[in-house]
């Protein structure tokens, strides 16, 4: 018996010490080949020191500093103070809370009753629409946030000063001036015209039978036309017009597809895909210009630039002088011989714009 004590306590003493190696090799901390989970690093991030209110400057002495996990740290968290100095607060942040990117903005007022798109024009500066076409908008490859540049087209004629109405006059005969006899001493003028108004001249001398005659106009006066660039480096904040409230997509409503050249060539749209307007960035001033320009009949043509170009280029105003001098057009010699009359290049849309196939079938109003 006491033989077979002994051998029981002599294995209860092996298990015990067989299980404390094991708890120490399996997870006990000691010298096993299992480890604790290392403490991920740690990263500063920038918190709110004190309260901060809603369109307050951002300040060195607002700011305060938290430790935060490294592998938790989001593309909005700010670690460099200086980075959101000076910029503005869009909400209330209360003392403590992690301050991120879009809680803030470049100047204060942008959570201000009001639409969208004045918030996206910088101070000093206002937005402007303009009637464009195709022709006029590069063939509609302008979208929102392009820069472009504005070309004015315009003509001048000669006007009569006090009249303000186009040159040459027309003339009348005057007779009966002066004083009635026998009455008050009121002063008479009966002016007529045999027929329709004639139109002022001048009086020449025929060359070659030295005798004087009288040269009228043939046909009414001809404007002067002119190109010349207006503005450089505007920003394109809408093409088309701006969505009413009544006018909001549908959740789950599909947009309406871009139209596409028919079997015959003819591009089918309908009303409303084809933008008529443009909204422009510009100074004050410049807005005043465009005003007066648009209301005159002067046509504005937009050139696309790249995004990337901040140049200013200084250009010549293009006249029918200034085409003949630097290009070297030569005016034609009157020959004996001549082709097919042709009185105007362009005689279905006039001077202004060179007509297109297809602008029947984008828009019937351009």
């Amino acid at each position: 018996m006491r033989r077979g004590g002994r051998l029981l306590l002599f294995v209860v003493l092996i298990v015990v010490i067989l299980g404390a190696v094991g708890f120490l090799f399996l997870g006990g901390g000691g010298f096993g080949s299992s480890q604790a989970t290392p403490t991920p690093p740690l990263v500063t991030i920038v918190i709110a020191g004190q309260p901060i209110q809603r369109d307050d400057e951002i300040v060195p002495e607002a700011l305060s500093s938290i430790p935060f996990p490294q592998d938790q740290l989001t593309s909005q968290m700010i670690t460099n103070p200086n980075e959101i100095v000076g910029l503005f607060a869009k909400y209330p942040l209360a003392q403590g809370i992690p301050i991120t990117r879009d809680m803030l903005s470049d100047r204060p007022g942008l959570l201000q009753p009001g639409s969208e798109a004045a918030r996206v024009i910088p101070p000093g500066l206002t937005a402007i629409s303009i009637p464009i076409s195709r022709l006029s908008s590069v063939a509609y490859a302008i979208q929102d946030g392009d820069r472009v540049n504005v070309i004015v087209t315009t003509n001048f004629v000669d006007v009569d000063s006090n009249f303000q109405t186009n040159l040459p006059n027309f003339t009348a005969v005057v007779t009966g001036t002066g004083f009635l006899p026998e009455t008050l001493p009121v002063l008479t003028t009966n002016v007529f015209s045999d027929g329709p108004p004639t139109t002022q001249g001048r009086a020449e001398i025929d060359p070659t039978l030295g005798q004087a005659f009288y040269v009228v106009p043939s046909e009414l006066q001809r404007p002067r036309l002119v190109s010349q660039m207006l503005l450089q480096d505007i920003q394109v904040l809408h093409v088309g017009n701006f969505l009413l409230p009544d006018d909001e997509p549908q959740q789950g409503q599909q947009p309406t597809p871009t139209p596409t050249p028919s079997a015959g060539g003819q591009v089918a749209t309908t009303s409303g895909q084809a933008p008529d307007i443009i909204t422009l960035i510009v100074t004050p001033q410049d807005a005043v210009t465009l005003t007066y320009l648009m209301y005159s009949g002067a046509r504005l043509n937009l050139t696309l630039r790249a995004p990337d170009d901040p140049s200013r280029v200084e250009t010549e105003a293009a006249t029918l002088q200034y085409l003949l001098s630097q290009y070297a057009i030569p005016v034609p010699a009157k020959l004996p011989y001549a082709t097919n009359a042709v009185d105007s290049l362009n005689p279905q849309r006039g001077i202004f714009e060179p007509s297109l196939r297809n602008d029947l079938f984008i828009n019937p109003n351009q």
